[in-house]
């Protein structure tokens, strides 16, 4: 919930709460590749701002022990809508979002 609230709040810092330091996002944006650091992510969220308008559905996918997928579907984030997977690890008791993989 903090990667999507952070979304739609324009919130960068609720955002990063989400996501290791280190994570890493890939997907086609306007039919472009998208790849790289999930600082990425930030900018952009910190470019457009809040959208109040955007709904979020969260499925967890599948848990075994310390990892798991989940799958977030973002829809009119600023007039965009995006299909995420997104790879957890849990560190010291805490899920952590390492990789973010998106379709638009």
């Amino acid at each position: 919930m903090q990667y999507v609230n952070g979304c739609a709040t324009g919130d960068v810092d609720l955002t990063k709460k989400a996501f290791h330091k280190d994570a890493v996002m890939y997907g086609y944006l306007n039919g472009e590749l998208s790849a790289g650091s999930i600082e990425n992510l930030y900018a952009a969220i910190r470019a457009l701002g809040a959208s109040r308008e955007a709904k979020s559905e969260i499925d967890v996918m599948e848990v075994i022990r310390t990892a798991a997928t989940v799958r977030v579907v973002l829809e009119n984030w600023h007039g965009l809508s995006f299909t995420d997977f997104h790879s957890l690890v849990k560190i010291d008791g805490r899920w952590t979002i390492v990789v973010k993989i998106f379709h638009q």
